[in-house]
């Protein structure tokens, strides 16, 4: 006959862990909560993009210089080059970037698909891609920010 003893679990292991578990929480909710509450919002004379806590950009009209759309596979000189301020994962760029071709930028872009283009008068770009790209490119044209 086999008898199997087992040891204890220390206080302290269970305080380590919940301990790791909260930092791993906040740590998530730092990253996906601007994810999640990030939105666009389109007027005649404005566009706003901006999450609950962090990013945000407002375009006024008078300050955009071009707007279209592009597939980004196929314009490498608007890919994100340094992360000046904000999020950076696969498939996800959200935040303040340095373009490579050397230019400012705020993305909020999830694909490097199609995406829309805001060019500003003083050299910045704004670049989005919404989940409705199409029906956003739409609000656009009918709200006279593209022609």
């Amino acid at each position: 006959m086999e008898y199997v003893f087992h040891l204890s679990i220390p206080l302290s292991a269970w305080i380590i862990l919940l301990l790791i578990l909260i930092v791993l929480f906040i740590i998530a909710l730092i990253i996906f909560i601007p994810i999640i509450t990030f939105s666009i919002r389109v007027n005649e004379n404005t566009i706003k993009a901006s999450s609950l806590f962090s990013y945000k950009i407002t375009v006024g009209k008078e300050d955009v210089e071009n707007i279209y759309v592009v597939d980004l596979s196929k314009h490498p000189e608007l890919r994100p080059k340094i992360r000046t301020f904000g999020t950076g994962l696969p498939g996800l760029n959200l935040g303040w970037f340095k373009l490579a071709n050397g230019s400012k930028a705020f993305l909020a872009i999830t694909n490097n698909k199609q995406g829309v283009v805001i060019k500003l008068r003083d050299g910045t770009y704004v670049i989005l891609s919404p989940k409705n790209i199409q029906e956003f490119i739409n609000t656009l044209k009918q709200l006279g920010w593209i022609k």
